[in-house]
């Protein structure tokens, strides 16, 4: 017989009108009932039976050991989960396209592997809330900031501020010591089955400490290049946006988890500012570059202020961008350069200089050492 976790389970929330349902929403959806399956016993936060509430607890704590992450860290899952969802793996918002145990809309959800085959599946929406979880985490710790900024880049996104920060203060943080001493007390009772060395290694570490990034926990896989998608592109904007690397006409990346054109540009800047092959495809070596740029990064002065950029997108990047493009072969892309690099005090340098070559004769056409008519041909 299933652990009933009495003191976790949530008690049924709020339902909302049908005046207030968006056209997203996945709030009137039908719940899969299926043999074996676990189900919510409505769309609304908290609706679920003891039952289902215990399992989902043990499937987070699950993925969050699997992941590697330390008790705290696995408390702190436990909290986002209660807050978005109340254990409901079924919930679902009236207002958005949010929806399962971390409320992921429907864009975010694709960047980690849900879709509408798995979006309801507890299994799913748990290991995506625990990548979701690293990738936030990492995020905060480049930036030089707490814990709280955890869950405020789960609510708000990495650019945006939604008011993420103060639910973190009120809702979320305030559950983690009596989280963490039940999440205890499930590895000391057996209930969960821990990996020692993951958890003793773990142990030690802050939620400020500086922490690996999801790149450098995972083997490295195949390069990541145009078309593909999923946390590990998200990955990859989130460290370029936080780096200073936009995309051609200097406009910040979504974090949408697809690689796509501008995602391709912010690439070929990268490494074209690093020394490196300017493809535009993440292998080995930007892989590196990409870790190396973020160790050295600058820490943020406060934890409230907003991240610096490593180089002003102004003076620098426009020019990295332009030779970037210029290696490349799409002509778009280079005239669109071109056109930023122009408007940098440098560019109108560049520009003053062909004014002036212009209205002057060249020595060489002078002395008819060459053709008028060359430049018809």
């Amino acid at each position: 017989m299933p652990t009933i976790h009495t003191n976790m389970i949530q008690p049924k929330g709020a339902a909302y009108r049908t005046s207030q349902l968006h056209n997203r929403s996945h709030y009137l959806d039908p719940i899969e009932e299926l043999e074996g399956r676990l189900s919510g016993n409505s769309r609304i936060w908290g609706d679920a039976s003891p039952e289902v509430q215990s399992r989902v607890i043990d499937i987070l704590i699950n993925a969050s050991k699997d992941a590697g992450l330390n008790v705290r860290e696995t408390a702190h899952v436990l909290a986002i989960a209660r807050t978005e969802s109340g254990f409901n793996p079924d919930a679902a918002a009236g207002t958005t396209s949010a929806s399962g145990l971390g409320q992921f809309i429907d864009d975010t959800g694709k960047a980690f592997g849900l879709n509408d085959r798995n979006r309801f599946d507890a299994e799913s929406q748990a290991q995506a809330l625990v990548t979701h979880f690293i990738e936030n985490r990492e995020l905060a710790t480049r930036r030089g900031q707490g814990e709280a900024y955890i869950y405020k880049y789960h609510h708000d996104g990495p650019m945006r501020d939604y008011g993420g920060l103060a639910h973190a203060e009120k809702k979320v943080l305030p559950m983690l010591d009596s989280y963490a001493r039940f999440v205890e007390q499930q590895l000391r009772a057996g209930r969960v089955d821990p990996q020692p060395d993951t958890l003793r290694n773990h142990a030690g570490r802050t939620a400020d400490a500086p922490v690996l990034s999801l790149a450098a926990q995972r083997t490295p896989g195949r390069p990541l290049r145009d078309g593909d998608q999923g946390p590990d592109v998200r990955t990859l904007q989130t460290t370029l946006t936080a780096l200073g690397f936009d995309d051609a006409r200097g406009r910040a990346l979504d974090d949408d988890g697809r690689f796509g054109t501008r995602t391709g540009e912010a690439v070929r800047a990268f490494q074209q500012a690093h020394g490196l092959d300017v493809d535009g495809i993440v292998g080995v070596e930007t892989r590196r570059a990409l870790e190396a740029a973020t160790r050295a990064a600058p820490a943020a002065p406060a934890a409230s202020a907003p991240p610096a950029p490593v180089a002003d997108p102004v003076q620098i990047a426009p020019l990295d961008r332009l030779f970037a493009a210029a290696r490349g072969d799409d002509s778009a892309t280079f005239r669109t350069a071109l056109a930023d690099f122009t408007e940098t005090p440098f560019g109108r340098r560049f520009q003053a200089t062909l004014a002036e070559q212009a209205v002057e004769p060249d020595r060489a056409m002078q002395t008819g050492a060459l053709d008028p008519d060359a430049a018809q041909r």
